[in-house]
């Protein structure tokens, strides 16, 4: 199996950001009003002057997507519409409160000895008239100036909130446009779509590994269903476990080294744990129920999963320490494919309504839920963004089965695959240092 995605935006990408101690945070996302900033057009020197305009387009757009800013129109600026050099310190903020400016970009990129760019940026809080924190910068690989445009976003987002941002971020999916369901990655928006599995087979159930270095998925390839490995920087794909059994999907844990199977054994489904060299195998559920979609809480104390052992496929919990499982939704015949948001607050599942599945988020310790997508088609397979502001789900409301992402107010509904056969199982990379 060939590997061309191993690479992409996080190749040779050497972030070094030069920070001081930063000034209050003011927290912003989803449900409150957009901050709004303005990106001025990074200058260059003579040989990096081609990286402009695309730069711009990558880091505002980051921008946009984060549900945390809103990029002022560059036609409303009472200042020059191109970066001043950055060793002046002076700002000139009531022209840029003027135009509803929270927050002002600026930088300047630079080439360096080979083949490398130097991005260098300084973000301005507008309406305290100060530094963001201290100036920075990013270094790249001249033809992966888009990854860093994409990082700096994220910085940004994080200077203001206190959480980085996920325009940096990768989503793994599975599609059939080649004739066979395969693994694909993208980045967060949708775009630089490469293949993952070439083998011609069913691939199902991506999950990626808490480094974001790797990605567990099932596959058909030997005609039973079991499960695979691939890393970035390998070309070759290996067998995560070398048990007897069928083996329907797998989980990396967030603690260090761990992994949890569903797996066919005696007679039943249950759910399994191991580590991550596939030793050490122990049943976790044991009962005549099909226990299925494992996902854990982010300190790894307790495992969520749907379970059919009260007569419908319900979501429960169970405490990982004591063992202790208990049922956390009573409403709706059939709820699947809980996700577990990576601050704790939420699990995101698909709840089915008459013929169709809608999105639910539900409390993991109240069991207060309310509907986060709610659309006559289906809308299925939640899987959360690293920061917890935004969803990915697949959906068949035009037809075909592609991905969108929404954020967790419900808002920003956004379709990031089309044209490209049925998209479905989006898992969502954390980030990666």
């Amino acid at each position: 199996m060939t590997a061309p995605w191993l690479w992409l935006a996080l190749v040779a990408l050497c972030a070094s950001v030069s920070e001081a101690a930063e000034v209050e945070i003011r927290v912003q996302g989803s449900g409150g009003r957009a901050l709004q900033i303005a990106v001025q057009q990074f200058s260059a020197d003579d040989f990096s002057s081609h990286h402009v305009e695309p730069f711009e387009r990558e880091v505002s757009g980051g921008l946009e997507r984060s549900s945390v800013f809103a990029v002022v129109d560059p036609d409303a600026f009472l200042e020059p519409r191109q970066s001043a050099e950055l060793g002046a310190f002076s700002l000139r903020c009531d022209n840029w409160k003027g135009i509803g400016a929270d927050a002002l970009l600026q930088g300047r990129i630079e080439r360096l000895r080979g083949g490398r760019v130097r991005v260098r940026y300084r973000i301005w809080d507008v309406q305290r008239c100060s530094l963001q924190g201290a100036a920075g910068y990013l270094d790249a690989p001249e033809d992966r100036v888009w990854v860093a445009a994409r990082r700096l976003a994220d910085e940004v987002v994080r200077r203001f909130t206190g959480v980085r941002g996920v325009a940096s971020t990768q989503i793994a999916f599975v599609s059939d446009k080649s004739g066979n369901k395969e693994i694909y990655l993208m980045e967060s928006d949708g775009s630089r779509r490469q293949m993952v599995t070439r083998n011609g087979n069913i691939n199902l159930f991506p999950a990626w590994s808490p480094d974001a270095d790797s990605l567990v998925y099932t596959s058909y390839r030997g005609g039973a269903p079991d499960l695979w490995t691939v890393s970035r920087g390998s070309s070759r794909g290996g067998r995560l476990l070398d048990v007897a059994g069928e083996k329907y999907r797998a989980v990396f844990g967030p603690l260090d080294g761990q992994v949890t199977v569903v797996m066919y054994r005696e007679g039943n489904t249950d759910l399994f744990l191991a580590r991550r060299n596939g030793r050490e195998l122990r049943r976790l559920t044991r009962s005549r129920a099909i226990d299925v979609s494992p996902t854990w809480s982010p300190d790894g104390s307790r495992l969520a999963f749907a379970s059919d052992r009260s007569g419908t496929q319900q979501i429960y919990v169970r405490d990982m320490a004591s063992g202790d499982t208990r049922r956390l939704t009573f409403e709706g015949k059939y709820n699947a494919s809980p996700a577990w948001s990576p601050n704790g607050d939420w699990i995101a599942y698909a709840a089915r309504t008459g013929n169709s599945f809608d999105l639910y988020l539900v409390d993991p310790d109240s069991g207060y839920t309310r509907p986060l997508v709610i659309h006559p088609r289906t809308d299925e397979a939640p899987a959360w963004s690293p920061d917890g502001r935004k969803v990915a789900f697949t959906s068949s409301r035009r037809g075909r089965r592609d991905l969108y992402t929404v954020d967790v107010d419900g808002r920003n509904v956004r379709r990031i695959t089309r044209d490209f056969g049925n998209c479905s199982s989006p898992s969502w990379s954390p980030w990666r240092d």
